[in-house]
C-alpha cells in the first residue's frame, strides 16, 4: 500500500487563499489518495522479473536519471516519470513514459493483480469532525438524508464558503449552534449574490432546505448537539472502513485466502489490527519490495491526474453563471495514450470485484476521474474516439458526470433508508459498519 496527500492536520493558508482554503503543502492534494495492489505469490517472482525489465527499458531512455539513482541506491519513483508534462494529464505525457505506464498495465492485467483504489476527501474529514452529530440529527428528525446534507455541505465549504466560516470549522472549541449560525449567514449570502444565476438554481434550491433544517437547531435551545468525538485530524478510520470492504468481498469469494500487507513509510500498522490479516509489515523500504514500487507508480499516476482535473474544472468566482469544462486539452490524444487509457480502465475498472475503487462522503474527484477514464476507453478503437472533437469529448464527460453523479446519490439514499429500517438509525448503522463514516 501507497499512498498520495497524506495530510495529519489542517490549518487556514495565510494569507486566505479562497481556492483553497487550507495549506494542502506541495502537492496541493484536496483528496487522500491510496492504492494497494494485491500479487498472489505464485506469481510474484514473475512479475518482479517483468517489472524490472520493463524498468531498464525505460531507464535506457533516460540516461541521466539511471546515473543518478545508482549513485543514490534508489529506485525508481513515480514522480521521477511525472514530475514534469503532466499539464493536461496523461494526455501531455511524453512518449517513453505513455510506454512505460502501458507496459505496466498491462504486466498487471497479465497477471491478474487486483488492485483497491480510495480517495478520501480533507474537507469531508472537517465537516464530518464538526457535524456528524448535526447529520445523525437530521436522519432523526427530517426527512433530509443525511448523506445528501454532507455531500451538499462538504462541497459548499471545498468551494464557496467564507474565510469565516473556514475559521469556525477549524476552531473545535466553538459549539455546533454557533458555527452552524455562521453557516447560515454565508449561505444566505451566496444566494443573495446569484439571484438570477440560472446554473445554480437547483444548488440555492438546496441551499435554502439546509438553511430550515439549520434553523432548527440554531432557534431550538431544548435540541443539544454534541460535539462530535472525531479528532479534528485525519480519519484513519475511513482507511480501515474501505480495506475492510474490500477483503470482504474477497473473502466471499475464497474463504482460503491470505493476506501479507506490506505498508509504505509513514502509514501506521494499528489501524488494520481489527482487520483478518495474517501479518503487516510497516516502514517497508519500498527499494526491497516490488509490489510498493508498482503501487507508488499506480498512486502518483492517479493522485496527479486527480488534482490536475480537479484544479481545471473549479468555475472561476467572477463568472459563476457558468459552467466550467474539463478543458479540451485534456481529450486531444495520441493512439499510444488512447491505449494506455484503455488497458488503465482495464485494470482499475474491469475486474470481478464490486468494491475495489472506493470514494467518500463527498465523491466529485473520484468520479471526475473515473468518467474521464471510462469515458476514452469506451471507445472500441482509436479512429472511433477521433471521430468526436476534443469540444464534443469535453461536453459528454460533463453529461456523465451529472448522470453518475445522481446514479451515486441515489444509491447511497437507498443504503441509508434500508440501513436505518434494519437497524433503527444511520447514526446505528455507521457505527455497526454497516454504513460508510460520515
Amino acid at each position: 500500500m501507497d499512498e498520495k496527500g497524506p495530510q495529519e492536520t489542517f490549518k487556514i493558508t495565510e494569507p486566505f487563499d479562497k481556492m483553497n482554503k487550507l495549506s494542502y503543502g506541495n502537492d496541493n492534494m484536496h483528496s487522500y489518495v491510496a492504492n494497494v495492489i494485491q500479487i498472489d505469490e505464485e506469481n510474484y517472482v514473475a512479475i518482479t522479473s517483468d517489472y524490472n525489465e520493463i524498468v531498464r527499458t525505460y531507464l535506457l531512455t533516460r540516461l541521466q536519471l539511471q546515473k543518478s539513482l545508482e549513485q543514490k541506491n534508489k529506485e525508481l519513483k513515480g514522480l521521477d516519470l511525472l514530475k514534469t508534462n503532466f499539464d493536461f494529464g496523461i494526455a501531455s505525457m511524453k512518449n517513453n513514459e505513455v510506454k512505460f505506464y502501458t507496459s505496466l498495465f498491462k504486466m498487471l492485467n497479465k497477471y491478474n493483480v487486483n488492485n483497491l483504489l480510495f480517495m478520501i476527501s480533507k474537507m469531508s474529514i472537517i465537516t464530518s469532525s464538526r457535524l456528524t452529530n448535526f447529520f445523525y440529527f437530521l436522519a432523526e428528525e427530517t426527512k433530509l438524508s443525511p448523506f445528501i446534507v454532507k455531500y451538499v455541505l462538504t462541497k459548499y465549504v471545498e468551494i464557496e464558503a467564507s474565510k469565516k466560516v473556514i475559521e469556525a470549522l477549524l476552531n473545535k472549541s466553538l459549539p455546533t449552534r454557533p458555527l452552524l449560525r455562521l453557516i447560515k449567514e454565508d449561505l444566505n449570502r451566496i444566494i443573495k449574490n446569484n439571484q438570477g444565476n440560472l446554473r445554480m438554481a437547483q444548488q440555492l434550491e438546496t441551499y435554502q432546505q439546509l438553511i430550515v433544517a439549520i434553523d432548527r437547531v440554531i432557534t431550538n435551545h431544548k435540541i443539544k448537539l454534541a460535539e462530535p468525538k472525531i479528532p479534528l485530524s485525519f480519519d484513519w478510520n475511513k482507511v480501515k472502513w474501505a480495506f475492510d470492504l474490500w477483503m470482504s468481498e474477497q473473502k466471499n469469494l475464497d474463504k482460503t485466502i491470505e493476506w501479507k500487507l506490506f505498508l509504505d513509510e509513514g502509514i501506521p500498522k494499528n489501524i488494520f489490527k481489527d482487520l483478518k490479516i495474517d501479518n503487516v509489515e510497516e516502514k517497508c523500504d519500498s527499494k526491497e519490495h516490488i509490489g510498493l514500487q508498482i503501487t507508488n507508480m499506480i498512486v502518483v499516476l492517479i493522485g496527479k491526474l486527480v488534482s490536475r482535473m480537479r484544479e481545471d474544472t473549479r468555475y472561476d468566482f467572477d463568472k459563476s453563471d457558468q459552467r466550467k469544462l474539463l478543458t479540451e486539452k485534456y481529450f486531444k490524444l495520441e493512439k499510444d495514450h488512447y491505449n494506455l487509457f484503455k488497458e488503465l480502465d482495464k485494470y482499475i475498472f474491469s475486474s470481478h470485484l464490486n468494491y475495489d475503487v472506493i470514494n467518500d462522503s463527498y465523491f466529485d474527484e473520484t468520479l471526475l476521474f473515473q468518467v474521464y477514464i471510462k469515458h476514452i476507453a469506451s471507445f472500441n478503437t482509436y479512429e472511433d474516439y477521433k471521430q468526436e472533437t476534443p469540444a464534443s469529448h469535453s461536453e459528454q464527460h460533463w453529461k456523465k458526470f451529472r448522470h453518475y453523479a445522481t446514479i451515486k446519490v441515489n444509491e447511497y439514499v437507498k443504503c441509508e433508508e434500508h440501513a436505518q429500517s434494519l437497524l433503527g438509525s444511520v447514526k446505528n448503522a455507521v457505527e455497526l459498519g454497516y454504513l460508510k463514516p460520515y
